[in-house]
């Protein structure tokens, strides 16, 4: 009997076991993070208090200085308020003594006023020490201190224009033409608030040298400026109307009764009466 063949060895594949792979390590430890962070902490501390050592007492003097000036400015803000107050206080006393007749009475406080470091008060009492100069039969008085108000470069505009017209009407006798209305001139040109004083001033003027012609125009602007009191216009067109204007347009400009002035030009006639130019213009 044949022996059994030999069963040939198979070979069984070895069972691949997979690598045991190693846990991730974290990046940045959270010691070495809060370590840091302390560090940088530590760090700040330090350069805080080298800065305060070196600047702090600067820096402390510098807000020292800077409440103490606003404390001053404050103060000096209340104290030029106070002052203001006070010195109207003692304007208003002054004008109703002047009102009530007791002039004066009033002078020494307008004289206190006018001593007084404010501009436009100061000013304000002179143009009324002038007034009642004016009132006394002292021109020559009054003319130097309307004078001392419009060259005065430090008030405002409006009241060196004023002094300056009522010192044109107080020297409107004396003055030549020509040179009256050289000083008018700016106050006829544009649209002027002061035009219609001035311009009854100028045009008077212009009659009193003879030359009616160049009068007329002027009344009738005068009458047709709405800015005027009524009875500027009113008298203005009347003279325009003798002067041979054309006031025929005028009726449809409105003029109501007892219109206030609209502009703070002086509301008192001029020099001459309406009469007294009617017959200059005859």
């Amino acid at each position: 009997m044949a022996p059994n063949p030999p069963v040939p060895a198979t070979t069984v594949p070895a069972k691949t076991v997979p690598a045991k792979t190693a846990p991730a390590k974290s990046a940045v430890d959270p010691r070495d993070d809060a370590f840091i962070r302390e560090v940088d902490e530590e760090y700040r501390r330090d350069e805080v208090s080298k800065l305060a050592s070196r600047y702090g007492r600067w820096v402390v003097l510098a807000i020292g200085i800077g409440l103490a000036a606003l404390g001053a400015f404050l103060y000096w803000q209340a104290e030029q308020k106070r002052r203001v107050e006070a010195t109207s206080e003692q304007f208003s006393q002054a004008l109703d003594k002047v009102e009530s007749g007791s002039t004066t009475e009033a002078l020494p406080v307008l004289a206190s006023v006018a001593k007084t470091g404010n501009d436009s008060y100061r000013a304000l009492s002179v143009l009324t020490q002038a007034g009642i100069a004016v009132r006394g039969g002292e021109t020559d008085k009054a003319a130097g201190l309307f004078r001392a108000v419009a060259d005065d470069a430090k008030v405002a505009g409006p009241l060196r224009d004023a002094a300056k017209l009522k010192l044109l009407r107080l020297e409107y006798d004396k003055m030549a033409p020509a040179e009256m209305l050289k000083q008018l001139q700016p106050y006829l040109e544009g649209d002027n608030p002061w035009f219609p004083v001035a311009g009854e001033m100028a045009a008077l003027a212009h009659m009193k040298a003879g030359n009616p012609e160049k009068a007329g125009p002027i009344f009738l602007k005068i009458a047709g400026d709405m800015r005027a009191p009524q009875s500027v216009r009113g008298r203005a067109e009347q003279m325009a109307a003798v002067l041979g204007e054309d006031v025929t347009k005028l009726a449809s400009v409105a003029k109501p009764v007892d219109e206030p002035a609209q502009t703070p030009a002086p509301q008192t006639p001029a020099p001459d009466s309406a009469e007294k130019a009617e017959a200059a213009a005859k």
